[in-house]
């Protein structure tokens, strides 16, 4: 998805494209996440390209993909794309690998420093939804770590 310039006040927005077709026919799903966060897939042109497909139950989808289009932050996950399909509407977005509800707490005590850097990160991505999208609801299963040391909300 490429950004659409608009004029005036207005801010750099996304252009979400819409695919009128089965997800199936662009990725290989591999398994459920846990906690209904979606299936983990691979775009079909590039195995090494992980995505997560959730089905979108707003009950005015058109206005929830003003908004997802919308949202640009370092700490939220990208949404790749959008299928609709038999009056289904799923939503691909970036995954990030490890969910907070993933980590051991117990075996392996975070050092204070890296709780107040997964902290500061969750709350400038929070920040950023809650002057964005009042309405949204987040809950520990939405703060993923990648690999390389990120913190999203996904």
């Amino acid at each position: 998805s490429a950004p659409v310039a608009t004029t005036g006040q207005q801010k750099l927005r996304h252009l979400l494209r819409i695919e009128f077709k089965d997800p199936k026919e662009d990725y290989t799903f591999i398994h459920e996440i846990h906690s209904n966060q979606g299936m983990l897939v691979c775009h079909r042109k590039s195995r090494f390209h992980l995505a997560v497909i959730r089905e979108s139950f707003s009950p005015t989808p058109l206005q929830m993909l003003e908004v997802l289009a919308q949202i640009q932050h370092p700490n939220i996950a990208d949404i790749l794309g959008v299928y609709y399909h038999d009056n289904k509407l799923w939503v691909v977005s970036e995954y990030v690998d490890v969910s907070m509800l993933d980590l051991e707490f117990k075996r392996l005590a975070p050092e204070e420093w890296e709780i107040a850097t997964i902290i500061g990160e969750v709350i400038k991505a929070m920040t950023y939804l809650l002057n964005t999208v009042p309405a949204c609801g987040l809950h520990i299963d939405s703060v993923r770590l990648s690999l390389k040391g990120d913190v999203k909300l996904g």
